[in-house]
């Protein structure tokens, strides 16, 4: 049965539902149809205005341009991390900015840093300080250098730059500053030699003297001011002399060892370049340290440092006996055999950072490039070359020659006298032994055989 509508009686007519739904669907589509035609005609001028205004806005007010991340920059290399292959700067050219100029230029391509003195062996501050105990120490050299220039041109060529500071050994600065030196047998005796006047006995400063090690410091912080890539601390050791038993240190030294004194002077090194991310070097004589010398107290890779120098000259080991398999009568061909001995028998190394400073005097490349091979297999972070001139430029020096003697018009010449014949197969004589070396004066001026071989000097101050 079909649905009824119910109908509606609104006032004077009928309401039919049906008709109300089709008059109201008829009248939104009409409505669609004409907002369809109004914005088809208004659509493209309507558009062109909109587009006319965005522009006047971009114009007034420009986007502005993403900003650009920044390029990325590796992080820098600490100087133990590199490869470095050092020369030393020669005293020669040092004191003069242009031939120190034309020495960097004529560096080989292989070098990576070179080494400055900032306090030479002999005890010479080689730049300006400004440092009150440095200036007052009255060591400064007459052509004191600029050192900062040397190192911006050093750097502008690629350059790393090593100051190296020699510590306690300083035959300059105790005459000026008696209160830094070792004294002899006592805090009012004269200054401690480590020889005779004669033999040109020299005199040291004191590692157990606070104005020694703040005069140092003074030294190291200027270094570190001056922003150099890393320390060679040289000299941090004790004279090696028979007469040290007759050396006064000061009461400061009784019941510090010597191994404690060093130790502490390099700790107070190390903590102040850390500080710059400045790396420390110690430096030390490989001779003595194979020999057994009671020169660093033990041992000096026991200082604290961030790497190791032992100074190696393999001329200095050839004709000494060492022990039963460490001897070497003469220099033998290969000269890399006396290397690996010297190197394996530095000590326990394993482990720390090695960059030998290598005296290659007397050698060329050819011999010294299975030195420098076998270093890097070794693990050896770099190496420091000791300037030579031949060995970098090729050219050996030229003997002396002998003045040719040009006899008198009709004078006859001597004839030549027939050389002494050579005897087979004749044994090698066993090399005399050297007598024992003594202190001169031994057993001369006192009950103790022991002449004093000191100075005397107005104190400092």
């Amino acid at each position: 049965m079909s649905k009824r509508f119910k109908v509606k009686h609104y006032r004077s007519r009928i309401y039919n539902p049906i008709r109300g739904k089709i008059i109201k669907a008829v009248g939104i589509v009409l409505a669609a149809a004409l907002l369809f035609t109004v914005g088809w005609f208004a659509y493209e001028p309507l558009m062109k205005a909109i587009n006319e205004k965005n522009k006047e806005i971009i114009e007034d007010n420009p986007v502005p341009d993403k900003p650009q991340e920044p390029a990325y920059e590796p992080l820098p290399v600490e100087f133990m991390e590199k490869e470095t292959v050092a020369v030393t700067v020669p005293e020669e050219v040092l004191y003069d900015s242009l031939d120190f100029y034309g020495f960097l230029k004529g560096l080989d391509d292989e070098v990576t840093a070179v080494v400055i003195d900032m306090k030479t062996k002999s005890g010479t501050v080689t730049y300006v300080s400004d440092h009150t105990s440095v200036v007052n120490a009255g060591a400064a050299h007459e052509n004191a250098i600029d050192l900062d220039t040397y190192i911006k041109v050093a750097r502008s060529r690629g350059l790393d730059v090593i100051a190296r500071i020699y510590a306690f050994e300083d035959s300059t600065t105790p005459y000026n500053a008696a209160d830094m030196a070792i004294r002899y047998e006592s805090e009012e005796g004269v200054l401690w030699l480590d020889d005779s006047v004669d033999n040109g006995g020299k005199p040291w400063l004191n590692p157990y003297s606070d104005t020694a090690q703040k005069y140092i410091l003074d030294i190291v912080y200027d270094a570190l001011d001056k922003g150099v890539d890393a320390i060679l601390l040289d000299g941090v050791r004790f004279p090696e002399n028979e007469g040290m038993d007759y050396a006064y240190f000061g009461v400061g030294a009784e019941g510090v060892s010597k191994k404690d004194i060093l130790d502490q002077f390099t700790k107070r090194i190390y903590s102040s370049a850390v500080l710059t991310d400045t790396s420390v070097i110690i430096g030390y004589e490989s001779f003595a340290a194979i020999k057994g010398y009671d020169i660093y107290g033990e041992s000096a890779l026991d200082f604290t440092a961030d790497g190791y120098a032992p100074y190696i000259d393999i001329n200095d080991f050839v004709g000494t006996k060492i022990n039963d398999d460490f001897y070497f009568k003469k220099l033998p061909e290969n000269i890399n055999e006396v290397f690996v001995k010297i190197y394996e028998s530095l000590g326990s190394i394993g482990g720390l950072d090695m960059m030998p400073v290598i005296s290659c005097e007397g050698f060329t490349k050819a011999q010294m490039s299975p030195v420098f091979s076998y270093l890097e297999e070794k693990g050896a972070v770099g190496y420091i070359v000791v300037y030579d001139e031949p060995y970098f430029t090729g050219i050996p020096e030229e003997p002396e020659e002998e003045p040719v003697v040009v006899p008198p018009e009709n004078v006859p010449v001597a004839p030549q006298q027939p050389q002494t014949p050579v005897v087979p197969n004749e044994p090698e004589k066993e090399p005399e032994e050297e007598p024992e070396m003594t202190l001169p004066g031994y057993g001369e001026d006192d009950e103790e055989g022991y002449s004093n071989p000191g100075v005397t000097v107005t104190p400092f101050g």
